[in-house]
């Protein structure tokens, strides 16, 4: 029991050791900057509400992405949906409720969609989900007359975009990645043919059939997310593979966040990256670096940083083993 609890408390403070790390470092740099309104109720606010959308794009990526697939179309799913839940919302007397049940299902056909046409079509995921996000942009400019999506000033839709509604959509996204993840038949497939697709097959697995049914997940992830994210921006009509742009903003949880679920488990990770590198941004909006080139230099740099030293983390503790035995080693010689 005693074992247990030391477990958890070590598991406890390295998951959350990242954000504070960040924490400290931004709160040091803002301070010997001369700025003194870092630590205050809107550094909460944002990085709670900016914290949790973060984690949910990053969510239904990540479902993909472990299971062994790249899929390129997240960004333009995710603005597709919300083109289509918000207006319909809108329509239909803006009953926030309508909103979110029609972007959980335009998320799970668009997502059906994009399975079938990997399924059917055979083709490598990346070129699939290419193909599928220049179709996807495309319907951006023939829906809705091309208005895109402008709920910005409707409150009764934007609720789930700001506290406390946020938590509805988000707790409802994590519970399906953790319920498929971990306590569908499925979820646990889907490991099987992500480590070795031959051997899944032998077995018996249906991989057409596996495929179809992550994707189905990942939809109502994506519909989730997608309230959100309409709730929070003004969304235009897209092209040339500019929804990219949200995927690649989204990623970086995810990659972080593998790498902190190794003391506890990936989800969690994810949303403790995702609230770190909001608190990252917050530090820059603060230091007047929150967009622009610079911005992106400064991401650049710590993601190269962060990706190097996770790659080394290995070989760092291993050298540290071997440091701390050594003196035992010698004492126990003499």
């Amino acid at each position: 029991m005693t074992k247990l609890i030391l477990k958890i408390i070590k598991n406890t403070f390295l998951s959350l050791l990242f954000p504070a790390m960040i924490f400290l470092v931004m709160l040091f740099i803002t301070r010997a900057n001369g700025i003194d309104y870092f630590i205050s109720p809107n550094l909460v606010r944002q990085v709670l509400v900016d914290g949790l959308l973060s984690s949910m794009i990053a969510l239904a990526i990540y479902i993909q992405f472990k299971h062994g697939r790249f899929d390129f179309s997240g960004g333009a799913t995710i603005l597709l949906t919300a083109i289509f839940g918000g207006n319909i919302a809108l329509l239909l007397g803006q009953n926030p409720i309508i909103f979110i049940v029609v972007s959980i299902v335009v998320g799970i056909v668009l997502s059906i969609i994009t399975a079938t046409v990997y399924i059917k079509g055979k083709l490598p995921i990346i070129i699939c989900t290419i193909g599928m996000t220049l179709i996807y942009e495309a319907f951006t400019y023939l829906v809705f007359d091309a208005d895109g999506l402008k709920i910005l000033t409707v409150t009764s839709l934007t609720k789930f975009g700001r506290l406390p509604g946020i938590f509805v959509p988000f707790i409802l996204a994590y519970a399906v990645f953790i319920i498929f993840s971990y306590y569908t038949k499925s979820g646990r497939e889907a490991k099987i043919l992500a480590h070795n697709q031959e051997a899944g097959v032998n077995i018996g697995i249906n991989e057409k059939r596996n495929v179809l049914v992550t994707y189905i997940f990942s939809g109502v992830i994506i519909g989730l997310a997608a309230v959100v994210y309409g709730s929070q921006n003004t969304i235009a009509p897209q092209a040339n593979l500019s929804t990219a742009g949200i995927l690649f903003s989204f990623i970086v949880p995810v990659f972080i966040g593998m790498f902190i679920g190794k003391a506890s488990f990936d989800a969690l990770g994810i949303i403790i990256a995702a609230i770190g590198m909001e608190i990252f941004n917050y530090g820059l909006d603060c230091l007047g670096l929150g967009a622009g080139g610079w911005q992106q230099i400064i991401m650049g740099m710590f993601m190269i940083g962060f990706y190097s030293f996770s790659a080394k983390a290995g070989q760092i503790r291993s050298f540290f083993m071997r440091k701390a035995a050594s003196p035992a080693a010698a004492s126990e010689s003499v």
